[in-house]
C-alpha cells in the first residue's frame, strides 16, 4: 500500500494481508497515510530470499531466450514507484502486447488504483482484441509447492490482462523452483479474487475502526506487538486460556468484558447458552491468571484426581521411555508434510539423547515415519513397559494418518495404540492441573520446570515459517534452527513428565490415598485377527510383485494392481479409525465430550420412562448449545463404560432431552455423557475383496477369468460397449439420456458403466427404466446402495414405472431386522440372507435388492447379470469392488458433485475415494467416452441452473424447457426466480446463529405470502412445505426449528438428498472463518453448497455472514471451494439484511 500525493496505490499483497486479518488493513492504511509508524522488520533472510528469487527469474528468462523466443523486457530501473512511473511502464507493456511478442518480462499494470508486476506474460494461440493471439500470466516462485497467495496474485494480474486484451486468460501458471510448471484454470478462483478485492475496497472506503482479535496470522505479523498491547490495555477476555471468540461474546452479553471482571464474577453468573462446567472452568482460569499478574509468579493448582483422568493417566516410569515431537507443515501440498520427527531417549547417565528424522517429500516422510516406528518397536522388545510421551494429540493423530496414507507399519501402530504406549501429557495437564498461563502450550508451562529457551525458532508457527523459507532458499542453517527447536521440545516433554510425576505424588498427599496407575492393556491383537492379517499381507505382497514404488513409473495395469493391494486392507484401516475414535472419546471428560463434534457431553438423569419386556427406557437432559451428530435410531454408549448399548428413542435438540432404551438393570449408574457407537461387522466385505485379489493374482488384471467388470473399474478404463469403438462417445448428445442408458445396458461386455446424474436429471428414473428393461430381456438384476433408504427409494421408482407399463417383475429386498423396505406388492421384504439365496437358486426372482453386506457374500459370487449401484458417489471404492464380485457387469449411478462418501480413515492415495470419484479421476463430470452424463435437469430453473452448471458441472448441465415455466409471483404478479444472497453480519457464532435463524424466519414469512406457478401454469399459495431450509450443523437446525413455523422442512444436507421444493434456503451459520469448528473443507464444501442450493425449483437463497467471503485459503484446493460461494454471490441479487422483510427483497 503506497501513498502517492494523497492517493493510495494498492497491490495484490494488500489483498493477501486483508485475508489474513482485517485489522491489519486498517493498520497498514493508517501507516500509508502517515498517521502511525510501520514497525520495522529487518530480516537479512528476506534479502537473501529476494536475491535468490531474482536469480530464479533470470534463469528462466535465459531459458526462454535460449529457445529463440522473442522476449521484451519492461525495465523500471531504480526510480521510486509512483503513479506516473506505473502509467509509463504499463504503456510499454501494452505496446509489447499489441506487437504480439512471444514473452513479456516484468510486465507492469496500473489502472489508476491497482498496480502489479507480472514476471512473465506468455503468448498463446487464442484470438483477442490484440489480434490472433492473447496472453497468459506466468510467475516464477522458488518454492517447491504452489501457495494460494501466489495464485491470488496471478489472478490480479490476469484481471489486468483481461482489461487490455478484451477477455481473461484461460489459465494462470507458476514456474516452481524445481522448474516444474503448474497450471490452474482461472475460472476456479476468479470470483474469489473479485469478491475479496471488492470487500477490501469496501473496507478501505468505510474507514471504520476494527478490533485486533487474535488470529493465526498474529504469529507472523509485524504489528503483533501493537495489537497485543491493545488487548492487554483493554484486559480483553481473549487473554484467558481456553477462551474462544464465541465465548467472549457470550460473556460480553452477560456484562463481563475483562479478565478481571471474569475473575471476580460470582459462581452463579453464567452466560446464556453456555454450559455450567465450561463457565466455571473459564472463571477459575481467569482467577488464577489474575493471581499471577499480582504476584508475578507462574503458579498452578491441582485438580482432584479421578481414575483414568488427569494425573492418574501417568504410567510407571521406565528406563526405556521415549519423548516425541513432530514438526509438520499443513500447507505443503494438499495433505501437508511431517518434515521432522524428533525423539529423545534417556541414557544410562540420565542425560537426554536426541534423534532427528527428516522428510522433505512424501517418500522421505514415509521413510522417516517407518524409522521412528521401527525404533519404538525395537525398544519395546527390550523394555516392554516403555511409553512414548508427547504433548497434545498431534503426534498420535499423525501416526494414524501416516500409517493409512502410506499404507505402512499398520500392525506396529495398532500395537502401540492397543497397548496404550502413547501418552499425551497435554491431556494429563488439562485434566489434572490448572496453570496461571494465558495458554497451555508447552512453552507456557516451562517456567514451572525449566529455564527459558534461547533458540531462534520459538514455537510451532515459527518452525513452519522457517521451513517454508528453507523450501524457498535451501539454507541448511534454517534446518539446523528447526532441529534445535525440536530437540528442546523433546527435552521439555521429558522434563514436563518428571514435573507431573512429582505433582502426582503431591496430589496423593493433598487429596489422601494413593493415585492409581493406568491398567495394563493388551498390545497384541487376538490370534484370529493376526492370522487374518497374515493372509492380507500375503495377498498384498503378491499383488505388488514387480510393481514400482514410484507412481510415475507404473503402467495403468500396474497402478490397478497397486490400488487393489491397498483396497485389500481398506476395511481394516477404516475399522481401526472408527475404533480409535471411539476409545479416544471414551477416555474424555464430560467437558471434553461437550466440545466434541459428535458426542453429547454432560447429560443428567431426568426420568425413568418405564420398562417393556426386557428393555428399560430413560430420559436425560443436556446442554443443547453443544454440537453433536447423535440421532434417533443411533446406538450410544455411556462415556467410560462400554458395557451395554443404548438405542436413541427420541431426541429434542431445542430443549436438550434424549430418551434411551437399554436392556440393562435400571439400577445401573446413570450416564454423564454419551458416545456414538457405530462399529459394524465387515468380514463379508473384506473376504469379497480378497476373492477379487486372488483372481487377479491368478489371471492378471486384464486377463481372462471372473470379475472383469471390477477389474475394468480398478483400471479406470472406459466401458466396453458392443458396437461402440474405443474412444468414441457412448451416446449422441441429441439422444434421450434414459433411452441411451437403456440401450447401452444391453450392450455391456462384462464391464462397468458409470451414469452421472446431476440434481433433477432423473438418475433414479433412468436406473429404474434400465432395471426393468434388463429384466424384460431375461437378465437377473441386483440393486444396491449405501443405505436401505436409498435402495427402497429406487425400488419405489421401479414399481411406479412397472405400474405404468403393466410389468410385474419379481423383486426381493433384504432389509435389516426391525427395519422396513419397499411397501409395494411387487416386492417381498425379508430379513434372512438365506431366504434371498433360496429364491435366487430356485429362479424365483428377477431383481434382488440389498446393501453391500448382502452382495459381498460368497453365495452371490457372479450370480447376477447386472448390478446397479445407486448413489455410487457415496459407496467406497473398496465396497464397490466387494459388491461388484456378484455380477458380470456393473452400472454405477450417482453424482460425486453431491453427497460424497463418508470415509473415516486415512488411506493411500486413490484408495479412499468412492467408486465414481475413482472413475472421474479429478474431473467434475464423466467424459462422453467414459460413461453417460445426464445433461438435462427437469428441476432447476434456468436462473438457478446457470450457477449449478458453471461451478459443479463444467457448464454441461442445462435446464429442460419446462423449468423456465416455474416461478414464484409476488402480490403484484412480478416473477421471483434465481439466486439471492442475504448477508447477515454477526460475530462469535460457530455452530448456531440466532441472527441468521431470525432472518430465515422473516424470509419464510414473506415467501408464504406469494403464489407458486408450476410447469403447467397452475397457481397455488406458497406454504411452509414449499420451502426447504438447510444448515451445516445440527445445532443450527435445532435453532431454525425453534423459530420457524410448525411443519417447516429443516435439516442438514443429507436429509434433503433427492428432494426438491420451490424455494431452498441455506443458512451457513458460522460468523467468520476464524470461528469454523471443523475446517474449511466442511463449511465451504462444494458438495454441500451444491446440494443445498439445487433443491430449489425456482429460488435459491443463501443466508450467511459476509465475512465468510474473505476466507484465507491455505491450500490451492481450497480456492475452488471459496470461489464457488463467491460465484454464487456474484450471480445472485444481494439483499441487504435490513431489507429482508421489505416487499422488494426478492426483486
Amino acid at each position: 500500500m503506497l501513498n502517492d500525493g494523497g492517493t493510495l496505490i494498492l497491490s495484490p499483497t494488500d489483498l493477501v494481508g486483508f485475508l489474513a486479518c482485517e485489522h491489519l488493513t486498517v493498520l497498514e492504511r493508517s501507516a500509508a497515510r502517515g498517521e502511525r509508524d510501520r514497525p520495522q522488520r529487518d530480516d537479512p533472510e528476506l534479502d537473501v530470499l529476494s536475491r535468490r528469487g531474482t536469480e530464479h527469474e533470470l534463469r528462466y528468462l535465459a531459458d526462454l531466450k535460449g529457445r529463440g523466443l522473442d522476449v521484451v523486457e519492461i525495465e523500471r530501473g531504480d526510480e521510486k514507484v509512483s503513479a506516473a512511473l506505473l502509467t509509463e511502464l504499463e504503456r510499454r507493456t501494452v505496446d509489447a502486447m499489441h506487437a504480439g511478442v512471444d514473452v513479456i518480462f516484468q510486465a507492469t499494470f496500473f489502472d489508476g488504483r491497482w498496480m502489479g508486476f507480472a514476471d512473465f506474460l506468455v503468448k498463446v494461440d487464442r484470438p483477442s482484441d490484440l489480434g490472433a493471439w492473447s496472453y497468459e500470466v506466468e510467475d516464477t516462485k522458488l518454492a517447491r509447492q504452489v501457495k494460494p497467495a501466489a495464485l491470488l496474485q496471478l489472478a490480479a494480474y490476469a484481471e489486468h490482462v483481461a482489461r487490455i486484451q478484451g477477455h481473461p486468460p484461460d489459465h494462470i501458471h507458476v514456474r516452481l523452483g524445481t522448474m516444474e510448471r503448474r497450471s490452474f484454470p482461472l475460472r476456479e478462483l476468479a470470483a474469489y479474487h473479485r469478491t475479496v478485492k471488492a470487500q477490501f475496497e469496501a473496507a478501505l472506503a468505510a474507514d471504520t475502526e476494527t478490533y485486533p482479535d487474535p488470529v493465526s496470522h498474529c504469529a507472523l505479523c509485524r504489528w503483533a506487538d501493537v495489537c497485543d498491547g491493545r488487548r492487554r490495555d483493554d484486559d480483553h477476555l481473549s487473554l484467558v486460556a481456553w477462551m474462544r471468540r464465541d465465548q467472549t461474546r457470550k460473556f460480553a452479553d452477560a456484562g463481563i468484558t475483562t479478565v478481571e471482571e471474569l475473575a471476580d464474577a460470582p459462581p452463579d453468573v453464567r452466560p446464556g447458552r453456555m454450559g455450567t462446567t465450561t463457565a466455571e472452568r473459564l472463571r477459575e482460569q481467569a482467577r488464577l491468571q489474575v493471581v499471577e499478574r499480582r504476584t508475578g509468579q507462574r503458579i498452578y493448582e491441582l485438580l482432584e484426581a479421578e481414575p483414568d483422568r488427569g494425573l492418574c493417566l501417568l504410567p510407571e516410569p521406565s528406563p526405556g521411555d521415549l519423548f516425541l515431537d513432530l514438526e509438520g507443515d499443513p500447507f505443503v501440498g494438499d495433505e501437508g508434510l511431517e518434515y521432522l520427527f524428533g525423539v529423545v531417549e534417556i541414557d544410562e547417565r540420565g542425560a537426554p539423547v536426541f534423534h532427528p528424522f527428516w522428510g522433505h517429500d512424501d517418500a522421505e516422510e514415509k521413510a522417516a515415519f517407518e524409522a521412528v516406528i521401527d525404533l519404538i518397536v525395537a525398544r519395546l522388545e527390550r523394555w516392554p513397559d516403555l511409553h512414548v510421551y508427547h504433548y497434545a494429540p498431534y503426534e498420535e493423530t499423525a501416526f494414524k494418518r501416516l500409517m493409512g496414507r502410506h499404507g505402512t507399519r499398520e500392525d506396529e501402530v495398532d500395537r502401540l495404540l492397543r497397548g496404550g504406549v502413547l501418552v499425551d501429557l497435554y491431556r494429563v495437564v488439562r485434566q489434572g492441573v490448572r496453570v496461571s498461563a494465558e495458554s497451555y502450550s508447552i512453552k507456557q508451562l516451562e517456567p514451572l520446570y525449566m529455564q527459558a529457551r534461547d533458540a531462534d525458532v520459538k514455537d510451532a508457527a515459527s518452525s513452519i515459517v522457517a521451513y517454508e523459507r528453507w523450501l524457498e532458499e535451501g539454507d541448511p542453517a534454517l534446518l539446523q534452527g528447526i532441529e534445535d527447536y525440536n530437540r528442546e521440545d523433546c527435552i521439555s516433554t521429558w522434563k514436563l513428565g518428571g514435573w507431573l510425576e512429582e505433582r502426582r505424588t503431591q496430589a496423593a498427599a493433598d487429596f489422601g490415598g494413593g493415585l492409581p496407575r493406568p491398567a495394563p492393556r493388551e498390545a497384541e491383537p487376538p490370534a484370529e485377527v493376526g492370522a487374518a492379517q497374515e493372509v492380507v499381507a500375503e495377498l498384498e505382497r503378491r499383488l505388488l510383485d514387480r510393481v514400482p514404488d514410484d507412481r510415475v513409473a507404473r503402467s495403468a495395469d500396474e497402478q490397478a494392481r497397486w490400488l487393489l493391494a491397498q483396497l485389500v486392507s481398506w476395511h481394516r484401516r477404516e475399522a481401526k479409525s472408527t475404533w480409535w475414535t471411539y476409545f479416544s472419546r471414551m477416555a474424555m471428560t464430560d467437558e471434553e465430550l461437550a466440545e466434541d463434534a459428535d458426542a453429547i457431553g454432560g447429560v443428567e438423569f431426568a426420568a425413568h420412562l418405564g420398562a417393556e419386556k426386557r428393555s428399560v427406557a430413560y430420559r436425560y437432559r443436556f446442554d443443547p448449545t453443544q454440537d453433536f451428530t447423535i440421532a434417533v435410531g443411533d446406538t450410544v454408549h455411556k462415556a467410560g463404560s462400554a458395557k451395554g448399548s443404548y438405542e436413541v428413542l427420541a431426541l429434542d435438540a431445542v430443549d436438550g432431552t434424549i430418551d434411551l432404551k437399554t436392556g440393562r438393570d435400571p439400577d445401573d449408574p446413570p450416564a454423564t455423557s454419551l458416545v456414538p457407537y457405530d462399529i459394524v461387522p465387515d468380514s463379508a466385505l473384506r473376504e469379497a475383496v480378497q476373492r477379487v485379489a486372488r483372481s487377479v493374482i491368478a489371471h492378471g488384471i486384464d486377463g481372462a477369468g471372473p470379475y472383469r467388470a471390477v477389474r475394468d473399474l480398478l483400471r479406470g478404463q472406459p466401458p466396453r460397449i458392443g458396437g461402440v469403438p474405443a474412444g468414441e462417445p457412448l451416446a449422441d448428445p441429441a439422444d434421450d439420456p434414459t433411452d441411451a442408458a437403456v440401450r447401452l445396458s444391453h450392450l455391456l461386455d462384462d464391464t462397468c458403466l458409470p451414469i452421472q446424474g446431476p440434481p433433477g436429471a432423473g438418475k433414479t428414473y433412468t436406473a429404474a427404466q434400465v432395471a426393468l428393461s434388463l429384466v424384460a430381456s431375461g437378465k437377473r438384476v441386483g440393486i444396491t446402495a449405501l443405505s436401505h433408504k436409498a435402495i427402497t427409494n429406487l425400488l419405489d421408482e421401479i414399481c411406479a414405472c412397472a405400474a405404468e407399463t403393466g410389468a410385474s417383475p419379481r423383486i426381493i429386498q433384504k432389509v435389516s431386522k426391525g427395519g422396513t423396505g419397499c411397501g409395494n406388492a411387487l416386492v417381498e421384504c425379508v430379513t434372512s440372507n438365506t431366504v434371498v439365496e433360496d429364491r435366487l437358486d430356485a429362479g424365483q426372482v428377477d431383481i434382488v435388492a440389498g446393501t453391500a453386506w448382502l452382495f459381498s457374500r460368497e453365495a452371490f459370487d457372479q450370480r447376477l447379470d447386472v448390478l446397479i449401484v445407486d448413489e455410487a458417489s457415496q459407496l467406497p471404492l473398496a465396497n464397490a469392488v466387494a459388491v461388484g464380485a456378484a455380477a458380470r457387469s456393473i452400472i454405477l449411478v450417482g453424482d460425486p458433485q453431491q453427497l460424497a462418501q463418508p470415509s473415516k480413515g486415512a488411506h493411500p492415495p486413490g484408495s479412499g475415494v468412492s467408486a465414481l470419484e475413482h472413475i472421474l479421476d479429478g474431473h467434475a463430470t464423466v467424459p462422453s467416452d467414459g460413461g453417460l452424463f445426464l445433461a438435462t435437469t427437469r428441476r432447476l430453473h434456468p436462473d438457478v441452473c446457470a450457477f449449478t452448471s458453471e461451478v459443479a458441472y463444467e457448464g454441461r448441465l442445462r435446464p429442460h424447457a419446462v423449468c423456465a415455466r416455474r416461478r414464484l409471483e409476488d402480490g403484484s404478479g412480478r416473477a421471483v426466480t434465481g439466486l439471492r444472497f442475504v448477508p447477515v453480519d454477526h460475530v462469535g457464532d460457530r455452530t448456531e446463529s440466532l441472527e441468521e435463524a431470525r432472518v430465515v424466519r422473516q424470509l419464510v414469512d414473506e415467501l408464504i405470502g406469494m403464489c407458486w406457478i408450476d410447469e403447467r401454469g397452475q397457481a397455488s399459495p406458497v406454504t411452509v412445505d414449499d420451502v426447504v431450509v438447510v444448515a451445516p450443523y445440527n445445532l443450527q437446525v435445532a435453532r431454525l426449528r425453534e423459530v420457524l413455523p410448525d411443519g417447516a422442512r429443516v435439516g442438514t444436507v443429507d436429509k434433503f438428498q433427492g428432494q426438491q421444493a420451490p424455494v431452498a434456503v441455506y443458512s451457513m451459520t458460522t460468523a467468520t472463518p476464524e470461528d469454523m469448528p471443523r475446517g474449511m473443507e466442511f463449511l465451504y464444501s462444494l458438495n454441500r453448497l451444491n446440494v443445498a442450493t439445487s433443491r430449489a425449483l425456482a429460488l435459491a437463497i443463501v443466508v450467511a455472514s459476509p465475512h465468510l467471503l474473505t476466507v484465507r485459503c491455505r491450500k490451492p484446493s481450497q480456492l475452488r471451494l471459496a470461489n464457488a460461494l463467491c460465484r454464487f454471490v456474484e450471480m445472485a441479487d444481494s439483499v441487504p439484511p435490513a431489507s429482508a422483510t421489505s416487499s422488494s427483497w426478492y426483486a
